[in-house]
């Protein structure tokens, strides 16, 4: 490949990082024995949390997401709120004692999420919102139909206190980050110094030499994604 130009390859280098963030939200409910008078199929929601860039809310089932099954389960599921998007996740649900430690849990699953508007709630602390059935909205989230069986649930007493549980929802998504490595300075005869870099421009005195092809690439593998490469002079 020649050089284009003025006789001389342009060169510059960009790094992708995937890196994967974790996190977790608290559910609790208080008055969880009037919460069994809800409909199988109907749902009481979280208020809306954010992490790792996205939207996200618990959907919490009584009796089970099922309208048409008389359940003797609760389900749990976290939706993904938002507009056309779709992401996988890493998820687990588990039940803290009176301590905050878990003392029941399910394996953590891996799931693909599709996002689902939040329709008609205010995100206030305090606001009150009517019971939704799971059709409200189309995409499924991901969670559990049985996450644990009522009368499971009312025999283990540390799980209850002054009726109410508090369920956590751990998430892991993976998070990507994009940024320059290096960007070629400028040629003479192409930008000047300012015209690239504007107040960014190094003295006169400090701009190095250009580096060969090979001193550039070895040093673009090893710099450090978000900072710039600083030329040897």
């Amino acid at each position: 490949m020649s050089a284009a130009g003025h006789g001389r390859l342009s060169r510059s280098a960009s790094s992708i990082v995937a890196k994967q963030v974790n996190g977790f939200h608290l559910l609790r409910i208080d008055g969880y024995s009037q919460t069994k008078t809800v409909l199988p199929g109907q749902k009481l929601s979280s208020q809306q949390f954010t992490f790792g860039g996205y939207s996200w809310r618990i959907d919490y089932y009584p009796n089970g997401r099922d309208p048409s099954a008389e359940s003797n389960a609760m389900s749990v599921y976290l939706q993904l709120i938002g507009h056309n998007q779709r992401l996988q996740a890493r998820y687990k649900f588990s039940l803290l004692d009176h301590d905050g430690v878990a003392a029941y849990e399910l394996p953590a699953e891996t799931g693909s999420f599709t996002s689902v508007a939040y329709p008609d709630v205010d995100s206030l602390p305090g606001s009150r919102r009517p019971v939704q059935t799971a059709v409200d909205e189309q995409g499924p989230g991901c969670g559990h139909d049985e996450f644990i069986g009522t009368e499971e649930l009312e025999r283990r007493e540390h799980l209850i206190r002054d009726d109410s549980i508090l369920l956590r929802c751990d998430v892991g998504v993976t998070q990507i980050e994009e940024s320059w490595l290096a960007r070629e300075e400028p040629n003479n005869s192409e930008l000047t110094w300012e015209e690239a870099y504007g107040y960014d421009a190094p003295p006169r005195s400090q701009r190095p030499r250009r580096q060969d092809d090979g001193e550039y690439i070895k040093q673009c593998m090893t710099q450090q994604p978000g900072g710039r490469l600083r030329f040897r002079r």
